[in-house]
């Protein structure tokens, strides 16, 4: 053990942010694993540290099974301390790997991001730094979004900020970030709710046809494409999805915030409709392409075309011994 802060006994550093270190901690009053974020140094007293409290005190608000919960906010020696859900799992980009998803178990998942956004948008609270970095399928396969509500205190948080500021300053690795920044983040503009959606659509994309439907080369190109590209529809891209999905995607991906999709809930619901015709194109693919039988499949069975040339070989014969009946009958 690393020793304590507060009430948390702190068992291994698994990471650092712009805070500072983030602890594996074991909550002594009510016997809970967390993730606990320490600030690295205490900020002075002014503006920017109430920003801190504020954030951290809105994401606290928020509980919803698909949300990483905020548990705690405290201080310790004048550090501010975050006390998180601790979630086992995988990053969607861990997952991804440059790959497409299984097309219905990516919507599942989707579909529970969006769920989580709406809950958040409902309480007042954006994320501004979804990725495939800040959502993680859990051992029991459901959706979890970290960082909710603190994006001006992580890196990926920052990267955007600094893009929209001061592009060229920006290196080729943030591409990785900026390529699910929304047209307004990218402008510097206001944003609200439907920058999510805008960064959800990008993810869900690059979920099911392996490709990000922005990235170029560097963050200059990534930036322009954002801003200026309508993505190609995805079903070009893996033609085993359902067409709606090319209407649902790029609708959330729309340029103009006013033509995007105008809530997550609405967007939950279109990407629930498009895996259930996920099943149902799986279903349906071998019926719309019926396969012959051969005898060379089974020996037992005889070709279509001969069926038909022996039914009619039969109904010759029978017109022929109908008609010696008929001659000898009238003899």
């Amino acid at each position: 053990m690393l020793g304590s802060i507060a009430h948390y006994n702190l068992l291994e550093r698994i990471g650092e942010g712009v805070l500072g270190d983030v602890y594996r901690a074991r909550d002594t009053k009510v016997g809970r694993t967390v993730a606990l974020k320490l600030q690295r140094e205490p900020l002075p007293a002014g503006r920017r540290h109430e920003r801190l409290v504020d954030d951290a005190r809105a994401a606290a608000k928020i509980s919803h099974p698909n949300i990483a919960t905020l548990f705690d906010v405290g201080y310790y020696e004048g550090r501010l301390y975050l006390a998180y859900e601790f979630v086992k799992g995988s990053t969607l980009r861990q997952q991804m790997e440059g790959r497409p998803m299984n097309s219905r178990h990516a919507l599942d998942l989707a579909a529970q991001v969006a769920d989580a956004l709406a809950h958040a948008h409902a309480n007042g609270v954006i994320h501004k730094d979804l990725s495939p970095d800040t959502i993680v399928e859990t051992t029991k396969g459901s959706a979890k979004v970290l960082d909710f509500g603190m994006s001006a205190w992580t890196r990926g948080g920052q990267t955007r900020a600094l893009a929209a500021a001061a592009p060229h300053s920006v290196g080729a690795d943030a591409v990785g970030v900026l390529s699910y920044v929304s047209p307004e983040q990218a402008r510097g503009v206001g944003v609200d709710g439907r920058t999510d959606l805008f960064s959800l659509g990008a993810i869900v994309y690059e979920m099911l046809t392996g490709m990000n439907p922005f990235a170029g080369p560097d963050a200059l190109t990534t930036l322009a494409n954002i801003t200026d590209r309508t993505p190609q529809a995805p079903t070009a891209l893996n033609p085993e999805l359902p067409k709606l999905l090319d209407i649902v995607l790029l609708r959330a991906l729309a340029s103009d915030p006013t033509r995007r999709t105008e809530s997550a809930s609405k967007l939950a619901a279109d990407l629930r409709r498009c895996a259930g015709l996920v099943d149902s194109v799986a279903t349906e693919r071998p019926s719309r392409e019926p396969r012959r039988p051969t005898t060379s499949d089974d020996p037992d069975l005889i070709p279509l075309e001969e069926e038909k040339g022996g039914v009619w070989w039969v109904f010759v014969g029978l017109g022929g011994a109908l008609a010696a009946a008929l001659y000898f009958w009238l003899r």
